[in-house]
């Protein structure tokens, strides 16, 4: 068995830290790479504000989009209202989890009309700090998304109604099954974890896929994503716990 890799990039914005993604941005025109970004639709959120604004920012979304990249909408404004954990139970503050539905609708509506707009919507769904509830989810499914980049196993599932493509870790672990959504921020990462990362992407590109094809994932025992599912639930829970 091999296990297939999805390289997620969150807080995608005109103000990111672009000289420190440029070497992943290259990579990928290299390799021909089928990166996941989470574009926040109309970011309002100061600490993502790294450096001078990328005036070409959204034509540089189109054409990845074309060249085969997916783009999530990642939340709205990426501006915490709650201290909501949401249903996986392991952020420590959301954008949506416990407010209202109509509230969480009309948020995800406007990002979606902006994304919209600039010719760049795909039906995919990354929640700032991984928190989101049954509202944000009916919300999702009443604005035609059908997917999010969240959740726990190692193999795509149904989450009340939508397709959870999991998303445990921030590095490749290899555990030989599935698929593994490798989180990364830029925006924070240290110059010795780009180099990491650069290496194993060149190490093991041809195992590398977009999400579309994680999607599609399946596996060759169907008792094992449920088991996967509690097993990474309980461990990832903990692990959050344990470190506050």
């Amino acid at each position: 068995m091999t296990t297939r890799y999805l390289i997620r990039f969150d807080d995608v914005v005109p103000t990111m830290a672009w000289s420190r993604f440029r070497v992943f941005d290259e990579i990928a025109d290299e390799l021909s790479l089928p990166y996941l970004i989470g574009v926040v639709p109309e970011c309002r959120d100061p600490k993502l504000m790294v450096e001078s604004a990328r005036s070409d920012f959204w034509a540089w979304a189109r054409a990845r989009r074309k060249a085969g990249w997916t783009i999530a909408q990642h939340g709205y404004q990426h501006l915490y209202e709650t201290e909501g954990r949401g249903l996986l139970g392991i952020g420590r503050k959301s954008e949506f989890a416990g407010l209202p539905y109509e509230v969480q609708f009309e948020k995800l509506s406007r990002g979606k009309v902006i994304l919209q707009n600039e010719d760049v919507w795909e039906d995919v769904f990354m929640a700032p700090s991984h928190s989101f509830d049954a509202e944000t989810l009916r919300a999702l499914r009443d604005l035609n998304f059908t997917a999010i980049t969240d959740g726990f196993g190692f193999y795509p599932y149904e989450l009340c109604g939508l397709i959870a493509v999991p998303q445990l870790v921030a590095r490749p672990l290899g555990f030989g099954i599935g698929v593994e959504t490798i989180c990364l921020h830029v925006n924070t990462m240290s110059d010795d974890a780009i180099k990491r990362i650069i290496d194993f992407i060149r190490t093991h590109h041809k195992q590398i896929i977009s999400f579309r094809e994680a999607k599609e994932v399946i596996p060759a025992f169907p008792p094992i994503p449920s088991l996967l599912r509690s097993a990474t639930s309980t461990a990832l829970r903990l692990r959050r716990a344990v470190r506050g």
